[in-house]
């Protein structure tokens, strides 16, 4: 068994100083000493053997920043300490061998430093078990040290210097099947629900569908329960999952929350139904010549003349001459520029197939605003997952982050450097939040003793009074030992406003992102906070950071870190199996969201989707020969008819889109679609798809639904194609080849 013990000023005879100045350091101390003024190593080891808990390996952590007691470093220190131990009279009551005694030096005091450090160290030992200790005065170390364990995959246990006898494991919660469940269908993967949750898998297949943009199923559903009674839902509660509009509607809403490849051509289709809409319901309202220049835009999105690169256009210049009427929904909607940003890069017809950022920022308001009405008015998708028992999760996230922060005690003249320490926190959380789709509420909640209650409740109210996005409020009785604290933490945090399943509920279990923020004080606290933080962050299924903050001066902090390696205690695990199924389904851009969020070990795969979004949605080299277009061409239909088989309308889409403009021109795929009937029919039922245009082909009452075998037809247009289809399978070899590697990650972190 390992220890690692950070050298702090209580191994030196000076615990809790903030100054070294004309002190003389003693790493022995008296053996008959009691309480603080006995050394954190002789108190380790004389607990540890008591326990049975025998130590094999020591490393010593130490600093190599200068100022330290005697105008030595830590690490010189801890070098000395080191020398002691192995020496013939031993250091605090014990002796090691030479090689059972290392020291590790750390460059700063900070937690990415200790961590990188040790870590290097691990890389040549395999030790059974790392028991990591605390209180020495030196919690950043110890931080490090935990977070070093987990990179390097050791199991380990944190002990106090004052218990221990008792060892605290930050292991992962055990209903890991649960949390499962929870991400599941926080992040709307209702066909993955339908593999591993018992019962209800009507409900989650039809939501399902309805996200692929898919009537069919509802409409098949529907037929059963009228003739032969077989269904566990009703006829009413079917009759929207056939409808064109509240499909396309949910089908965009749900996917833009994730960020799939489908979500700007169903963008197309819902800007110009949803115009349409509410001009019909508006229309005798506006004034004359606001109504002539709707109509006008509302006819060329239907029939798409010009183009729909034009068209963009089209609502920009409508934008700039429309004067009067701004409270009418259609003028906002068109006067919305970062809405008509977003249909201008639908209109290339590739930005949305192409590799973009992960974290695209908040969403235009006109569109906000249209997803939290359908939420909360019309989608029967909530009261779905109602019937199950659950409540999901807002659409498109709360936009809240949550912060926790633990207080230490009260100090004279400090408050200065507190509300700048708070600002500081404060403006991490908000900077995490404007990663979000939406700009929700900052949620901090500061940890409290009975010992720092009147200082916390001082700052959380100096933080309300102060800014108007933050709700700032005191966890109370925050103390006693890790398992306690994590307990209070999360009990507090579970009692405030319950979740609803829609926007606006409050409920800290809505949150989209936790942040914790270590802070100098008691480290049982902060793990403890830690602990929580973890356990909250699974109950949310939202992403989980840690970082610390740090004085730079006696006046001023800053934070520092942001690791993410704490997602190996449980996250990892379920955003492994999220990635795998977004693999499955094509949805290669949420795949590496979901792995962005993980710790190091999930990143591995990271380049494997980004090669297989590239190689399936990506542009053709320019160098690339006609040839090798259609081989690639030939490789992505193969890609697709293997996973998208389901839902010929969502693969029809997927299928075009991937061809064109990506690898021919329009040009050139018109002379395709011409040549080869097997593409014309894939660009016939893309177009009548709702991610195509069906909703247009509607309202000119010329939509026919698509259907067959779409397998059947993309394997025939690879043939037409000039290959064979055994000799163009390479790419959804590799495919199959991601989903083994993040089904192996899933084991393993299990």
């Amino acid at each position: 068994m390992l220890l690692v013990h950070a050298v702090g000023g209580g191994d030196l005879g000076f615990p809790g100083a903030r100054s070294f100045a004309g002190a003389v350091p003693d790493v022995e101390g008296d053996p008959a000493a009691r309480g603080k003024d006995r050394r954190p190593l002789r108190k380790l080891f004389e607990g540890l053997a008591a326990a049975d808990l025998p130590i094999s390996l020591v490393v010593l952590l130490g600093t190599t920043t200068p100022g330290g007691p005697g105008g030595r470093t830590f690490a010189d220190w801890a070098g000395d300490m080191r020398a002691r131990l192995i020496a013939e009279e031993g250091l605090c009551g014990a002796r090691f061998d030479p090689d059972a005694v290392a020291v590790v030096r750390v460059e700063a005091l900070t937690l990415n430093a200790a961590s990188e450090a040790l870590n290097k160290w691990l890389a040549g030992y395999h030790p059974g078990e790392i028991l990591i200790s605390c209180g020495s005065g030196a919690f950043t170390l110890s931080a490090g040290a935990l977070c070093a364990a987990l990179r390097a995959r050791r199991p380990s246990r944190i002990v106090h210097i004052d218990t221990p006898g008792r060892s605290y494991s930050l292991d992962r919660p055990g209903d890991m099947a649960a949390h499962l469940e929870s991400w599941l269908l926080r992040h709307r993967f209702w066909d993955a629900l339908a593999e591993v949750t018992p019962g209800g898998q009507e409900h989650w297949k039809l939501l399902a569908a309805r996200q692929a943009g898919d009537t069919r199923y509802a409409a098949g559903l529907r037929r059963r329960s009228r003739n032969i009674g077989k269904s566990s839902l009703s006829s009413g509660q079917l009759t929207k999952f056939t409808e064109l509009w509240p499909t396309a509607q949910a089908a965009l809403f749900e996917r833009v929350g994730r960020g799939e490849a489908a979500d700007y051509g169903l963008l197309r289709a819902w800007y110009a139904e949803r115009l349409r809409r509410l001009f019909a319901n508006e229309e005798q309202k506006l004034s004359p010549r606001t109504r002539e220049q709707v109509r006008t835009l509302v006819t060329a999105l239907g029939d798409r003349a010009g183009g729909e690169g034009r068209l963009a256009g089209r609502i920009r210049s409508t934008a700039r001459s429309l004067v009067g009427d701004s409270m009418a929904g259609c003028v906002q909607l068109i006067r919305d520029s970062a809405l008509t940003d977003l249909y201008t890069a639908a209109s290339t017809h590739q930005a949305h197939l192409m590799p973009g950022p992960l974290d695209p920022g908040s969403l235009p308001p006109t569109l906000l605003a249209a997803a939290d009405q359908w939420e909360k008015k019309d989608d029967p998708g909530v009261g779905l997952v109602a019937g199950t028992g659950r409540t999901g999760w807002p659409v498109l996230g709360s936009g809240d982050v949550l912060g926790l922060l633990a207080v230490g005690l009260d100090r004279e003249d400090r408050d200065a450097e507190d509300r700048q320490a708070v600002h500081v926190v404060v403006a991490e959380l908000r900077r995490r939040r404007d990663t979000l789709l939406r700009r929700g509420v900052l949620r901090l909640r500061l940890l409290a003793s009975a010992e720092t209650l009147v200082r916390a409740r001082r700052l959380a109210a100096w933080v309300e009074a102060t800014t108007a996005d933050v709700d700032a409020r005191v966890i109370e009785d925050v103390s006693g030992d890790l398992d306690t604290i994590r307990d209070v933490v999360v009990a507090a945090l579970r009692s405030e406003a319950a979740p609803t399943g829609m926007t606006g509920s409050g409920s800290l279990r809505d949150v989209d992102e936790v942040v914790l923020v270590l802070n100098p004080g008691p480290p049982m606290t902060n793990y403890g906070m830690i602990a929580a933080g973890v356990e909250w962050s699974l109950t949310a299924a939202c992403p989980l950071r840690v970082t610390e903050l740090a004085r730079t001066s006696e006046t001023s902090s800053e934070l520092r870190g942001g690791q993410r390696v704490l997602a190996r205690l449980g996250a990892d695990q379920v955003l492994a199996r999220l990635a795998m199924s977004a693999v499955k389904r094509l949805d290669l851009r949420t795949a590496r969201r979901l792995l962005e969020r993980g710790s190091d070990a999930l990143h591995g795969v990271h380049p494997e989707v980004a090669r297989l979004e590239q190689d399936l949605f990506g542009s053709g080299s320019d160098r690339w020969t006609w040839r090798e277009r259609v081989a690639a061409a030939r490789r992505r239909l193969l890609l697709i008819a293997e996973a998208c088989r389901e839902h010929p309308g969502l693969a029809a889409y997927l299928a075009v889109a991937a061809l064109r403009p990506a690898l021919f021109t329009w040009e050139e795929w018109s002379r395709l679609r011409s040549g080869i009937p097997a593409l014309d029919e894939l660009g016939r039922q893309a177009n009548r798809s709702v991610q195509g245009h069906a909703l247009d082909q509607r309202s000119r009452g010329s939509h026919r639904a698509t259907g067959g075998d779409i397998s059947m037809l993309l394997e025939r247009a690879v043939r037409d194609l000039g290959g064979p289809v055994r000799a163009d399978d390479t790419l959804t070899i590799r495919y199959k080849s991601v989903i083994e590697a993040l089904y192996l990650h899933y084991r393993q972190s299990g």
